[in-house]
């Protein structure tokens, strides 16, 4: 696997140096904070490219309400976030792309910190940081804040988003590198992203800031008991099967290991949910198939998951 150099471009002067993009559906309650959070950066040579997958609320209106030449607006029948995106990224001017989801926000140097970093850095392709978490109402959610841990030739550590993640929001990468390895697979409701990470990790140098530089925010249309769990297997066989179809290179032996810790990993947390615990415990058998030498390991993990669980369950029934 070789590691390409990429060098920045020359644009224009009239075009930006940062293009933003946003997709969002039904996001009329958040969507203000998010573009919000983007017109206070520090650094303010960008575009803001938004998106609207087809909303039926009033998202229109409220992006309507910003007043800011910097801002792009397109509209689309609902044909999913990675369309959305790379319909975006096709029609974006600057030498850097960042994204946003509507219900998150940046910090307000995040551009400056990332533009100044590509900038000193020419052999990185895509730099990414940390983030602190928050609930609906923007407390800060200690407790699962991501931490941005390893840089470099980082392929196998993001490949399977462990046990390296890489956020969206907290990530600008070149234009360049994008048209090279291809944008979003739209075929992918999920993984989608850590798929585009994974084609640029193979090619390019990953950057790293450990300074948090989003807000990315938990609530009920994101928690996991509001997800389709079969959508949701559906989504880890598609991309199971792509990584061992596209990285065959890289030997069976550790494309079966990563495609374990992905099985076990959405095992014990469909454990966690009552209504689940069935199809939770499928994902665990999966995993161990895959590595059966891990057979104890994840079956210890995935007990210790279901008797936190009906603990909670417990306490909760006494109050």
């Amino acid at each position: 696997m070789s590691i390409q150099k990429t060098y920045p471009n020359n644009t224009d002067e009239n075009e930006p140096s940062v293009s933003i993009i946003i997709p969002t559906y039904n996001r009329a309650e958040l969507i203000g904070k998010a573009i919000s959070s983007v017109l206070v950066q520090s650094y303010g040579d960008f575009e803001l490219i938004i998106v609207d997958d087809g909303s039926t609320d009033a998202t229109a209106d409220v992006v309507g309400s910003f007043h800011d030449s910097r801002i792009i607006f397109l509209k689309q029948e609902n044909r999913g976030r990675s369309v959305a995106r790379n319909r975006a990224i096709a029609l974006s001017r600057g030498r850097y792309i960042a994204f946003l989801d509507s219900d998150d926000e940046y910090l307000e140097q995040k551009l400056e910190l990332q533009v100044a970093y590509m900038d000193l850095h020419p052999d990185v392709g895509i730099v990414y940081t940390s983030a602190y978490c928050i609930d609906e109402l923007g407390r800060s959610l200690d407790r699962h804040a991501y931490l941005a841990s390893a840089a470099g030739n980082i392929y196998k550590e993001v490949a399977f988003f462990q046990p390296v993640t890489i956020t969206l929001p907290t990530v600008m990468i070149r234009k360049e590198v994008l048209d090279s390895v291809g944008y979003f697979d739209e075929a992918m409701e999920r993984f989608e992203d850590t798929d585009l990470w994974r084609r640029v990790a193979k090619k390019y140098y990953v950057g790293i800031i450990m300074e948090p530089t989003c807000r990315l925010r938990t609530h009920k249309q994101n928690a996991l008991m509001a997800q389709d769990p079969e959508k949701i297997i559906k989504a880890i066989e598609y991309y199971v099967a792509k990584i061992f179809r596209e990285d065959a290179e890289l030997g069976v032996d550790w494309l079966r290991e990563g495609a374990s810790r992905l099985y076990e990993y959405y095992g014990k947390a469909f454990l966690s949910v009552p209504q689940w615990r069935f199809r939770g415990a499928t994902l665990l058998m999966r995993s161990i198939a895959l590595v059966p030498r891990r057979g104890i390991k994840i079956l210890f993990a995935g007990l210790m998951v279901l008797s936190g669980s009906l603990v909670r369950r417990y306490l909760l029934s006494m109050k």
